[in-house]
């Protein structure tokens, strides 16, 4: 994934708005960094045919010249969700075939929840994680293509649960954005009263629509803590309130979920442009050491993150009970 040897990646060096330098076939990107480090510019542009390999490009850049300045790397999107139906037009004409693939995939999994369960019986759980947003704004597309498929008018549901020991940012971009979806009329927003536990909240929700059953979407990935050997459609463990889980990224990698995040530029909570790369609470969570920038001391975001397998590197695992 070295930048000198990425053909698919373009660099664009310019100098007080004027371009001064790009690579192409016959100017490799490494002839554009080596020219770099000789030149003081002020604007690097990096083209690549999606965002995962944009992010990788930049972390070959960063690693390659040390006199160039990335303090503008961090670019948390505003959170402003924008039409469904533009959305959904959007992901079709997804222009990274990896990428699309996973999407098809995923609509095709949420559609059948919504024919089967009916959108009303449809819950985004959504906490605020990057997880959590990817499977928002896919159901947002899939409703919108179900609608206009079978004229089923009603809402799908989002729940989501107050803790007081989360981080303050998580708690507003949750209430912010559930706001806004209330607002469009694209879900129901059913929030559970500040911390009630996800047991209790679930049992709650289960026992005022019964008999009818639910489904409940959620951003579980294969390899996630719990995730076990669960299915695209799995029925909840037999100690938990009887529902149906629906994974619609169950095989969705660390860089899809950042590929499809900043590839459509969906809003996303802003820890994860300081150094976070997985979210729980205040306590449990810190940033993720392997994004220190150790000359400048700082973090860099989550989505350049190299090694996947490091996702959760700086959540503190709970204590084992003694036997």
């Amino acid at each position: 994934h070295s930048i000198a040897e990425a053909s698919a990646v373009r660099l664009e060096a310019s100098l007080h708005g004027r371009l001064v330098h790009t690579s192409s076939r016959n100017k490799s990107a490494s002839s554009t960094l080596r020219r770099l480090q000789r030149t003081e510019h002020t604007h690097l542009t990096i083209n690549a045919q999606h965002c995962a390999m944009r992010a990788r490009a930049l972390v070959a850049v960063i690693g390659v010249t040390s006199s160039l300045s990335v303090a503008n790397h961090k670019m948390t999107p505003p959170n402003v969700l924008g039409d469904a139906g533009q959305l959904h037009e959007r992901l079709a004409a997804c222009r990274s075939e990896p990428l699309r693939a996973r999407v098809t995939a995923s609509l095709k999994i949420l559609d059948d929840a919504l024919r089967v369960f009916g959108c009303d019986a449809v819950y985004a759980s959504f906490n605020g994680g990057k997880d959590a947003c990817v499977v928002l704004h896919l159901l947002r597309a899939a409703r919108h293509a179900h609608r206009e498929k079978t004229g089923a008018a009603a809402p799908p549901r989002a729940i989501y649960f107050d803790a007081t020991d989360d981080f303050d940012v998580v708690r507003t971009f949750v209430r912010e954005t559930c706001d806004q979806l209330a607002n469009a009329g694209e879900v129901i927003v059913e929030p559970v009263a500040p911390d009630v536990g996800y047991v209790d909240g679930l049992t709650r929700l289960v026992e005022t629509t019964r008999p009818r059953p639910l489904a409940f979407v959620l951003g579980t990935r294969t390899g996630d803590p719990n995730c076990g050997d669960q299915r695209p459609f799995e029925p909840s463990s037999d100690w938990m309130p009887p529902f149906m889980r629906v994974n619609p990224i169950l095989d969705w990698s660390y860089g899809d979920v950042w590929a499809f995040l900043r590839e459509f530029d969906l809003p996303y909570c802003a820890l994860y442009d300081d150094g976070y790369t997985s979210l729980g609470s205040v306590a449990s969570t810190n940033r993720n050491p392997a994004l220190l920038d150790a000359a400048s001391e700082t973090y860099r975001p989550a989505y350049l993150l190299e090694d996947w397998a490091r996702e959760r590197a700086g959540r503190v695992e709970k204590p084992v009970k003694k036997k």
